[in-house]
C-alpha cells in the first residue's frame, strides 16, 4: 500500500497534536488473510473496506489505525457468527462485580448500573446481588439487546447518544457506568468517554477495559482481532493517563495476576496451533520438549515484558474514572 501525502498529514493521534510515527501498513488483502487464518473460514471480501496503516502517538505510545474507519455492519455480522467472538466471562467482569457486591453488602444500597456495549448481558447477569430493575444496557446489536431484555434488564438498541436523546436514560443518572472492550472500537475515543461520563451520577464511577497493548504474544503472533477493522486503538497506561487528564477525571487501574510461565505457554500455543484449538496435554508436552529453546525464548520475553512495562505483564487492563 502506498503512503499518500494526505495520509502522512492527516494521521493524527486522538491524544496528541504532535506528529505520529508510522509503524506498518495493513493492506486489505493481508487483513482478510489474517481473518481467514484466525477463524478457519474465508471471509467475504467486502467486510474489510479499505487498506489501513498502524501509527504510534509520540507522547503516549497509543497505537491507532488510519483511517479511523471501524468495521462495518457486514464485518460484525460475520465475526459475531462465530461462537468464540463473545467470551461469556472476562476477568474484569468478576473484578467489578466483586467491588460492587462488597459495597452493597457494607452499605445496604444497590447502585443503578448502566452497561454500554452490553453484548448478551454476561456482565449484568453476574451482578446477582443487584435487582434487575437497577440494571440498564445499551448496545447496537439487536439480538444482543433482545437477549438482555429476556433476562429482565432494561435494554436499548442504539448508541448512548440515542439512548439519552430518547429519554431511555438521563444525564447523571447512574452511580456506576461500565463499558468493557468498547473503547478500542470507536474512532473518537475521547468523545466516547466524555459521553459515557455524562451518564455518571455525581461522585459515581466509570469502568473501562481494553486489551493492554501490545499484548504479551504479539511479538510472535499477529492478532487480527487487536487490529483494524476490529480495533481502532491499542491502549497502554500512559495513554489512559492522558485520556483521564483530557476528560478531567481521576484514574485508578487494575490488572489480573499473571505469570511469565502461563504467558509463555500461551504464546507457544498460539504460534504452533492458532487460537480456539484444544490440544491434548501429551501433545503439548511433546511439542514443548521438541521446541524447548523456542519456549525458553518466549519465557524470557515475558520476564522482560514486566520489567520493561512499568510492572504490567497482563494482557488486559481495567480503568476506573471518577469526577468530583
Amino acid at each position: 500500500m502506498k503512503t499518500t501525502s494526505e495520509e502522512t498529514t492527516t494521521a493524527c493521534s486522538p491524544l496528541s497534536g504532535l506528529p505520529s510515527k508510522k509503524i506498518r501498513t495493513l493492506p486489505k488483502d493481508f487483513l482478510l488473510e489474517q481473518l481467514e487464518r484466525y477463524y478457519g473460514a474465508k471471509p467475504p471480501a467486502q467486510i474489510v473496506e479499505c487498506d489501513y496503516s498502524l501509527w504510534q502517538c509520540a507522547e503516549t505510545g497509543l497505537q491507532f489505525c488510519w483511517p479511523m474507519r471501524p468495521g462495518s455492519a457486514d464485518f460484525y455480522e460475520w465475526v459475531s457468527s462465530f461462537r468464540s467472538y463473545y467470551p461469556g466471562i472476562r476477568w474484569e467482569y468478576n473484578e467489578v462485580c466483586r467491588m460492587l457486591k462488597a459495597e452493597a453488602l457494607s452499605n445496604g444500597r444497590f447502585p443503578k448500573v448502566l452497561d454500554v456495549g452490553c453484548g448478551k448481558g454476561d456482565f449484568l447477569r453476574g451482578l446477582d446481588s443487584i435487582p434487575n430493575e437497577h440494571k440498564s444496557a445499551v448496545d447496537l446489536n439487536k439480538p444482543a439487546v433482545e437477549a438482555c431484555r429476556q433476562q429482565g434488564f432494561q435494554a436499548y438498541c442504539g448508541t448512548l447518544e440515542m439512548a439519552m436523546a430518547s429519554g431511555f436514560i438521563k444525564a447523571a443518572e447512574f452511580p456506576v457506568v461500565t463499558s468493557f472492550h468498547c473503547l478500542e472500537h470507536v474512532p473518537q475515543p475521547v468523545a466516547f468517554v466524555e459521553t459515557l461520563l455524562q451518564a455518571v451520577a455525581p461522585h459515581g464511577r466509570l469502568f473501562l477495559s481494553t486489551p493492554y497493548s501490545p499484548m504479551s504474544f504479539e511479538d510472535d503472533w499477529f492478532d487480527i482481532m487487536n487490529h483494524p477493522p476490529h480495533h481502532m486503538t491499542r491502549w497502554n497506561l500512559n495513554a489512559y493517563r492522558r485520556l483521564a487528564e483530557m476528560v478531567g477525571a481521576k484514574i485508578r487501574w487494575f490488572v489480573p495476576p499473571t505469570s511469565a510461565l502461563s504467558q509463555a505457554l500461551n504464546a507457544f500455543r498460539l504460534l504452533h496451533y492458532g487460537p480456539h484449538r484444544n490440544v491434548s496435554k501429551p501433545k503439548l508436552l511433546n511439542d514443548l520438549l521438541g521446541n524447548f529453546l523456542e519456549f525458553l525464548r518466549f519465557y524470557q520475553k515475558q520476564l522482560n515484558r514486566k520489567s520493561n512495562n512499568g510492572g504490567i505483564s497482563a494482557d488486559v487492563i481495567l480503568i476506573e474514572l471518577t469526577i468530583s
